[in-house]
């Protein structure tokens, strides 16, 4: 024992060998530093609790206890590993945080204030003299060798240790630095462009102020620094770069909101620095020029002001200093990769919600708000993402996009219309998604010129190694909008559009960008119009069809139970379900069970009824009544399950829907965020749909009735008059539909525009040939028919009898004797397979004759609609639980012991409209050629006639 202690006591840590050495053993002593200041929070220690409190009026007030033990541990080891790159020795860490403030001053004092407090220190004891002990013996200068280029990936490196969720909660990804180069190469291009801006020196000229508004790892600054370095020493030689980049330092900010990014950022500019500005020869580290890196939130507000006592006044100038810059310094150019996260309502700060001193004025993000008389307001939740925060919030510090209009009325500082650049690397949806309108209109009026450059040609989803960002499903694209000191606010600025080559991104995307320029051939000029979608005036019919949402006066999302158990393929398991949560007496496990969420909570109750379906006036903890009688549910496309019609139990009915539901309405579906891959391009049902209905990737309604009467048409009105005068004859609104659905409900639409479809966005090939148009709606009536399992349409003279249809005897899908799928006492089945040579559907120990492969391989969008099907009727119906995602409420694990017959049923009735629908599937694409190898209705004829614009959404 005398032994192993004398062992452990006498243990010299190894210095690492390489920075990705050193990002993963820091990773692990940084995680375990966490933990112990989480432990601590949950002790109610004094003084971590006061110190997260004074953290939080530092810098990040909105931040939970988990966030700040987080940024804690962060600060302390990139606080330490910034103390060794100068050379500090660590081994006394008060020491080593008063050395590191005299050069390193923000770090510096962040360390000793988070170090300081004996309260703090001694419980962390373990992990702190670990922490030293272990970071002491690095030697950066021999594992780096002074390359900046060591630490490119060691943030990267370090999160997949410390915490590879991270990255994706913060929605930070790193920009490859071929990326990088083009970017910082076309914005000097722009400067020095004689049309544009007149600057021959371009980043290099002293006028040019540059601003990353989420510096990450200092990437795009390094960048910029070494592009002036090679334009320097091109123009007044090597000797001058020292003095040139010095100068630059202090002209081009940073601001950064993770501590731990903030810190390498400060370790590659050092190491780049010593390179660049050393003139003849490496300078020391107090010699160096100090980047004008800032923590902070740059969606924060500017105005804010805060105390700091006198230990925090170092970091409470940096705080006034950033919010200096970003209320007043004049940016001529914001350069970045802005974070990308989704559903960010809330996380705008001041760009979103403005404050509570300018109660008088508007948030930034108003003026691009569309207005509801443009009717695409179901689509402006799309706005509520950090990356059109940051595009917000650039666009307001260099061109001065509403200053006046979102500023502080007696702030000191007024903006004028100024001239500048914004260069992002971003998601791509603002191109052309319908919720982003004004922010192109905007964009339009505040620029001269908007270059685009589409990185993801291949569209959504496409194969890994041809993304820019490999973990990255969505397009993305780079824009670089300018605009010139004599810009003219009522033209709209000119756009040029490019496409980088599909396929592999070392291969072919990077290497196009190592030549690109404004000269390159290949760009395209864009659509003039104030709206018009960001992309290049296509040459295709495809441009100059009306878009699906604009022949519908209005559209919804569909129902969002956020709650899986009041949705089930058979009435008895929810019967079951309801008496199960009904007998619970445990208010916590009730309440469980249940599955609360925000928006629906068990003791509470609800006043609006669904349509005919009242909702009851008690809430569900105190409920013991039977269960609201089920309905037939569209939960997937031809997947029809039952769902409890209890508004008390569904997050978001949508309670337009059931006002509208009769038994004549019929549902369209289509994606909205992203667009089919195959298959048909729209679903339809005569029943409530689900959110998902399409394929299970959320999606909107489009109903052919606004009313419950079937009396007011979702068609536009506008457009059946139009019709009516075109082709001499009454357009019911469902011949309109049913027209829809002949075009669209097709594997061949998709497979036509395959291409087009490439970008989220359906459109509709409206045929001026008045007998096409009667033909394709007198098939579309046929196909609605049996996407609503002969329910809606019906008509015994065109042979669409009431009833589940059913295939000529012979070719139906049917049982023969002996071949039951075994009921009770058997289990649930768990297996299903297709046997091509035999054309049998196999379950089980049973088996479906007549299932053709064509039937099997039937897909939407990739949704293999009978294997789907058969998931969620199997013995074994979990799922994965994808990100932080809760787990299903038990209640859910109650289904049938063995299958029932109606499972039989139902598996008869889809197979049998699938293969009518596949027996119609050469009508439909002989019909789709004549429509398109004839004349078109375009969509500016209908615009200029006034059949469609304004509109509805919910």
């Amino acid at each position: 024992m005398i032994r192993l202690f004398t062992g452990f006591l006498a243990w010299s840590p190894q210095p690492p060998k390489s920075a990705a050495q050193l990002a993963q053993m820091s990773a692990r002593l940084c995680r375990l530093l966490r933990e112990e200041v989480e432990e601590e929070l949950e002790r109610d220690n004094p003084g971590l609790t006061t110190l997260a409190a004074e953290w939080r009026n530092l810098l990040f007030p909105e931040a939970s206890n988990e966030q700040f033990a987080d940024g804690y541990a962060q600060a302390v080891t990139f606080g330490l590993l910034v103390a060794r790159v100068r050379d500090v020795d660590i081994s006394n860490i008060e020491k080593a945080a008063a050395e590191l403030r005299k050069a390193e001053t923000l770090i510096g004092t962040a360390l000793r204030l988070l170090i300081d407090n004996p309260d703090v220190k001694e419980p962390l004891g373990t992990a702190l003299s670990t922490l030293t002990r272990v970071l002491n013996v690095v030697d950066w200068q021999t594992m780096t060798k002074g390359s900046a280029d060591a630490w490119l990936y060691f943030y990267e490196e370090f999160l997949e240790v410390y915490d590879n969720d991270l990255r994706k909660k913060t929605g930070s990804y790193y920009t490859p630095p071929e990326v990088v180069s083009a970017m910082v190469r076309l914005t000097d291009e722009a400067l020095q462009n004689p049309r544009l801006f007149n600057l021959p020196r371009g980043l290099a000229a002293p006028e040019v102020t540059i601003c990353d508004p989420a510096t990450g790892t200092g990437t795009f600054l390094l960048g910029i620094l070494r592009h002036i370095a090679r334009s320097v020493q091109d123009s007044e030689g090597t000797g001058h770069i020292g003095p040139a980049i010095a100068a630059a330092t202090q002209r081009i900010f940073g601001f950064e909101l993770q501590f731990g990014p903030f810190a390498v950022a400060q370790l590659r500019m050092i190491a780049e620095l010593q390179v660049l500005a050393a003139g003849a020869g490496p300078l020391a580290p107090a010699d160096m020029p100090t980047p004008k890196l800032y923590i902070t939130d740059t969606l924060g507000d500017p105005y804010a002001d805060a105390q700091f006592s006198s230990m925090t006044a170092a970091i409470g100038e940096s705080r006034k200093e950033a919010n200096r810059i970003k209320r007043e310094e004049e940016i001529t150019v914001v350069i970045g990769n802005p974070p990308y996260k989704n559903k960010a309502k809330g996380m705008g700060g001041w760009i979103e919600n403005g404050n509570d001193a300018q109660k008088s004025v508007s948030p930034a993000m108003a003026s691009w708000s569309p207005p509801p008389e443009w009717g695409v307001g179901a689509h402006a939740h799309h706005l509520k993402n950090l990356y059109v925060y940051f595009w917000r919030w650039a666009a307001l510090k260099v061109f001065g996009s509403d200053w006046k209009a979102v500023v502080q009325k007696d702030a000191n500082y007024d903006i004028p219309d100024q001239s500048g650049i914004v260069c992002f690397i971003t998601v791509a949806g603002f191109l052309n998604g319908p919720g982003f309108q004004k922010m192109r209109e905007q964009l339009r009026r505040d620029c001269s010129d908007i270059w685009v450059i589409d990185c993801s040609p291949e569209g959504h989803q496409p194969t890994v190694s041809t993304r820019i960002f490999q973990g990255v499903q969505q397009p993305v694209c780079i824009v670089l909008a300018a605009r010139t000191p004599e810009k003219d606010r009522s033209k709209p600025a000119s756009l040029h559009f490019m496409e980088l080559p599909e396929g592999h991104r070392e291969k072919l995307k990077f290497k196009a960008l190592e030549t690109l320029s404004f000269g390159s051939s290949g760009w395209v000029p864009g659509p003039k119009g104030w709206r018009d979608p960001f992309l290049g005036e296509s040459a295709s019919l495809w441009a100059t069809m009306p878009a699906l949402e604009e022949l519908m006066d209005y559209s919804v999302s569909g129902v969002t139970t956020h709650r899986t158990w009041v949705i089930a393929p058979d009435k008895e398991s929810l019967i079951k379900r309801w008496d199960r949560l009904k007998a619970e007496k445990d208010v916590s496990r009730k309440a469980m069970l249940f599955h609360e969420d925000r928006d629906r909570r068990v003791d509470r109750k609800r006043t609006i009824d669904l349509g005919s379906f009242k909702t009851r006036d008690v809430a569900v903890s105190e409920d013991q009544s039977p269960v609201v009688g089920p309905i037939r549910y569209a939960y997937r496309t031809f997947d029809r399950q039952w769902l409890i019609p209890d508004h008390r139990l569904l997050s978001q009915a949508r309670s337009q829907l059931w006002e509208m539901y009769s038994q004549n309405q019929i549902h369209l579906t289509a994606l909205e965020a992203h667009s089919p891959k195959s298959g048909p391009a729209i679903g339809l049902s005569d029943l409530i749909p689900d959110l998902d209905h399409y394929h299970g990737r959320g999606g909107r309604v489009y109903p052919l009735w606004r009313d419950g009467q079937a009396t007011a048409s979702n068609i536009e009105p506008a457009l059946l008059r139009e019709l009516h005068r075109r082709y001499r004859f009454d357009v019911p609104p469902e011949d309109m539909m049913a027209y829809i659905a002949a075009v669209m409900a097709n594997p061949a639409f998709t497979e036509r525009f395959k291409k087009d479809l490439k970008r989220p966005g359906l459109r509709v090939p409206l045929t001026a040939d008045r007998v096409l148009f009667q033909q394709a709606a007198k098939l579309g009536r046929r196909i609605i028919w049996l996407h609503t399992f002969g329910e809606r349409f019906v008509d015994p003279s065109a042979d669409r009898p009431n009833g589940s249809p059913r295939m000529e005897p012979g070719k139906r899908p049917q049982i023969p004797a002996g071949a039951a799928i075994p009921g009770a006492p058997n289990p649930l089945p768990d297996e299903m397979h297709h046997d091509p040579a035999t054309n049998r559907l196999h379950i089980g120990d049973g088996y479906v004759g007549n299932v053709t492969k064509a039937m099997w391989d039937y897909d939407v969008s990739g949704m293999p609609v009978i294997k789907h099907w058969f998931s969620y009727r199997k013995r074994d119906r979990s799922r994965p639980i994808i990100g932080d995602r809760r787990p299903p409420s038990p209640l859910s694990d109650i289904q049938p012991d063995h299958w029932p017959a109606e499972y039989t049923t139902d598996l008869i009735d889809m197979l049998n409209v699938l293969g009518l629908l596949i027996e119609l599937e050469p009508e439909q694409a002989e019909l789709l050629d004549r429509i398109m190898d004839g004349p078109l209705i375009s969509n500016d004829k209908l615009l200029e006639k006034g059949a469609i614009g304004e509109k509805d959404s919910g």
